[in-house]
């Protein structure tokens, strides 16, 4: 999922709020499902776009 689509979904498309949110928001799910937030296996980052959900390389 792109930091937009995100966005989009939960704030809806008319939000013109810093796709920084979105991260602060992520990282503060991390804290809380992750066994270790540092090392994420539930919710990954993909460098330049978002996230993803699972495992799977």
């Amino acid at each position: 999922f792109s930091r937009n689509e995100i966005m989009n979904s939960v704030w809806g498309e008319n939000y013109f709020g810093d796709l920084k949110t979105v991260d602060v928001h992520i990282r503060r799910m991390r804290g809380k499902i992750e066994d270790d937030a540092s090392n994420p296996q539930v919710i990954k980052t993909v460098w330049g776009f978002g996230y993803r959900l699972g495992e799977e390389d």
